[in-house]
C-alpha cells in the first residue's frame, strides 16, 4: 500500500511538473490559441491599471499613461514578433510536418506567466518607487524621500518579474520544440536566434507605434 501511495504521489508530481513547464504535450489547436490570446489581452488590461508596459518580447517597464489599445497592441506585437520567425524556422529545420495553428496557439499560451507579472505590478508602491528611481537616474530632484515599504514591494515585484520572464522563455522553447517536433542543437540555436530577433523587432515596432 505504501509503495502504491508513493508511486501515485510521484506520478501526480510528475504530471504537475509537466503542466507547469511543458503543458504543450496536453494542449494544442484552436482552443489553445483562443486561451492564449485571452491571457495576452487579460495581461494587457491588468497591466494598463498600473501603466506597466510589456514593450518588448521580454521587457517590462512601469511607464506613462496610455490608451487601453496601446497595451493590447504591445501584447499582440510581442506574440507575433516571436511566433513568425519560429514558424518559419520550423518549416526549414523540422523533419516532420506540423500545424500552423499549434505553433501560434502554444506560443500565445506560453506567455501566461506575464499575467502574474501584471498582477504583482499593480500596487501603487511600484509606481512611486519607480518614479523616485527615474528622478535619481535623471539627476533631477528626487520625488520625496525613500519609503522603505515601497522599496520592498518594488524589489519583490522585480524579482517576480525576472522569475516569470525566465519561466516564459522556458515555456516558449518547449512550445516550439513540441509543436514543430524539433530537438537538440537545431531547436536551441533557431529558438535563440528567433528570440533575439523578436526582441529587437518588437522594440522597433512598439516604438514606431508610440511615435
Amino acid at each position: 500500500m505504501t509503495e502504491i501511495t508513493a508511486n501515485t504521489k510521484a506520478a501526480n508530481g510528475n504530471r504537475l511538473s509537466q503542466w507547469l513547464f511543458n503543458p504543450f504535450r496536453f494542449v494544442a489547436g484552436f482552443r489553445t490559441l483562443l486561451l492564449g490570446l485571452a491571457i495576452i489581452l487579460m495581461s494587457a488590461f491588468v497591466s494598463s491599471l498600473s501603466n506597466t508596459h510589456f514593450d518588448g518580447v521580454l521587457d517590462v517597464h512601469i511607464g506613462f499613461e496610455a490608451p487601453l489599445w496601446i497595451f493590447f497592441a504591445e501584447g499582440l506585437i510581442n506574440w507575433i514578433c516571436m511566433v513568425i520567425p519560429l514558424f518559419f524556422f520550423g518549416l526549414i529545420v523540422s523533419h516532420s510536418s506540423f500545424r500552423m495553428i499549434d505553433v501560434f496557439g502554444t506560443q500565445a499560451l506560453a506567455r501566461w506567466p506575464y499575467l502574474i507579472t501584471s498582477v504583482v505590478m499593480l500596487p501603487e508602491a511600484n509606481q512611486r518607487f519607480g518614479i523616485y528611481l527615474m528622478s535619481r537616474f535623471a539627476s533631477t530632484a528626487a520625488s520625496g524621500t525613500v519609503d522603505y515599504t515601497d522599496m520592498l514591494i518594488f524589489i519583490f515585484a522585480m524579482v517576480v518579474a525576472v522569475i516569470m520572464a525566465v519561466w516564459m522563455v522556458a515555456l516558449m522553447y518547449r512550445a516550439y520544440a513540441v509543436s514543430c517536433n524539433i530537438k537538440g542543437a537545431r531547436a536551441v540555436v533557431t529558438f535563440t536566434i528567433s528570440l533575439i530577433g523578436a526582441e529587437v523587432l518588437s522594440k522597433f515596432a512598439i516604438l514606431s507605434l508610440l511615435s
